[in-house]
């Protein structure tokens, strides 16, 4: 109830927020309005009505698409509180509960079942740290190139939004291309936005997988298996647990063809 009551009140502020600006426009001392008559002052002739309605149409479908964005983001928050508390609730009752998982395990497969489940969890705690520390470094060397300002901290940033599944390298790009576009002007924020989108892409096809064979030691097909239906089942969630529950059952069941050679 919380999330949509807070939900809602951004909606209602975007819409609010996106009249505002049409309001700005469509005025008469609107700064376009204030162009063309400096303009007209110096005998220079330019119809500036084709950038007005431009402009017009960028916001609306500009906020179309935030408040399009909005429910998957409020989705991915309370995934990621959700695996906060169940870590909290882990740190502080872990033994217990890891305790009554192991009463529902046969006594001959409890060994097993709980090397396969560190062995996997562990393995894939090293392999998201080992990911998004690869996307800082990569990150971190682009921004160097391109000149930006601060480019460890903001290399940083971006690897550490990384380590949440889903939503969080999203985030953590945009974030940073809206300081660099304060900093630097909007060339150089297009250019690393480009660019971090880039890395993303060759990080999420390319790389994420492979780091996944080694430390989970599953076959990339399956890698890419569990993600898609983890994510259909239970959104971030299942974007976070889908490996490790995949490498458990592929491990209980030595399921040799489903493994990283």
């Amino acid at each position: 109830i919380l999330f949509v009551f807070i939900g809602n009140i951004l909606a209602t502020q975007l819409q609010q927020l996106a009249g505002l600006i049409l309001q700005i426009i469509s005025s008469a001392n609107n700064p376009i309005n204030q162009l063309q008559n400096a303009l007209v002052a110096r005998n220079i002739e330019i119809n500036l009505e084709a950038i007005e309605t431009q402009i017009r149409r960028w916001v609306v479908s500009g906020m179309n698409m935030i408040l399009g964005f909005l429910p998957n983001l409020l989705e991915s928050y309370v995934g990621f509180i959700i695996i906060i508390v169940v870590a909290f609730f882990m740190l502080t009752d872990g033994e217990k509960i890891w305790q009554l998982i192991l009463k529902m395990i046969p006594h001959n497969r409890r060994d097993r079942f709980a090397t396969a489940i560190q062995k996997n969890l562990i393995g894939f705690l090293q392999g998201q740290l080992l990911i998004s520390l690869i996307l800082s470094i990569a990150t971190f060397l682009v921004f160097t190139v391109f000149h930006v300002p601060f480019p460890f901290l903001l290399a940083i940033t971006v690897g550490v939004f990384d380590l949440v599944p889903g939503i969080g390298a999203t985030l953590g790009v945009s974030l940073v291309s809206l300081i660099i576009l304060v900093q630097s002007g909007w060339i150089v924020s297009v250019k690393a936005l480009i660019a971090c989108i880039a890395l993303q892409q060759i990080q999420d096809n390319f790389i994420a997988p492979r780091v996944m064979q080694s430390t989970v030691r599953l076959n990339p097909l399956v890698v890419f298996f569990a993600l898609l239906v983890g994510t259909q089942i239970a959104g971030l969630l299942g974007v976070f647990l889908s490996i490790p529950i995949a490498g458990v059952i592929v491990s209980l069941l030595e399921i040799e063809e489903l493994q990283a050679n």
